[in-house]
């Protein structure tokens, strides 16, 4: 996926992703001006366009709220319903709130998969979805935060005001509530075991071979 560097770090308030979203909108009207049964051959150049858009909002609905999702399923899910829109949001902003209520909608909704559905390699297993979701607001930040963000113990402590020498055991306790029931835990791509736990040394050698090949 052609993935915009700018488009996915820049502040929200940077003048460059202002012009990059007024070029988006642009491509957006072309390609809904050209007659329905063309659309098609034209949809890769509009996912290219509108991708670095979509991951970036996924990304802060994520952070905003400590989730865990299969990023390509809610990517491919959130182009589809965008390319179907008549028109784009005026703001780049806006477009990232529209985002975040999709992936909200489908998270509330009961027989709805997101959140529960095996993802791509590398992404969190359905299990590990389902339970991580599930947790209260208060322990997903912290998890989140030293797990996803490998935020160290003090820095988790100023994110989330839980007093320093209570992050620890307050980590432990939701740590096996997270595992509890979980024969083969594996995190995905990127993570971090916490610091407290060990785990197989031939687990780790596994993980770090296939992140090599990746």
């Amino acid at each position: 996926m052609n993935q915009h560097p700018l488009i996915r770090v820049a502040p929200a308030t940077s003048p460059s992703l202002v012009r990059e979203w007024l070029i988006t909108r642009r491509a957006f009207e072309a390609f809904q001006n050209l007659p329905a049964q063309e659309r098609y051959r034209y949809l890769g150049k509009l996912f290219e366009r509108l991708a670095p858009w979509i991951d970036r909002g996924i990304r802060l609905t994520t952070m905003r709220h400590f989730l865990i999702l299969p990023h390509e399923m809610v990517l491919a899910r959130v182009f589809a319903r965008a390319a179907k829109r008549k028109e784009l949001h005026s703001t780049h902003q806006a477009f990232g709130l529209w985002i975040e209520s999709q992936i909200l909608q489908d998270l509330a909704d009961p027989t709805d998969r997101l959140g529960v559905t095996h993802g791509a390699s590398g992404e969190p297993s359905a299990e590990l979805q389902q339970k991580f979701n599930s947790l209260p607001a208060s322990d997903r930040a912290i998890l989140y935060l030293h797990l996803v963000e490998k935020r160290n113990m003090a820095q988790v402590s100023r994110a989330t005001g839980v007093p320093k020498e209570e992050v620890e055991d307050t980590l432990r306790r939701i740590w096996r509530v997270l595992t509890r029931d979980m024969s083969d835990l594996r995190l995905p791509k990127g993570w971090r075991y916490p610091e407290f736990f060990q785990p197989d040394s031939s687990r780790v050698a596994e993980e770090g071979a296939t992140e090599a090949r990746e």
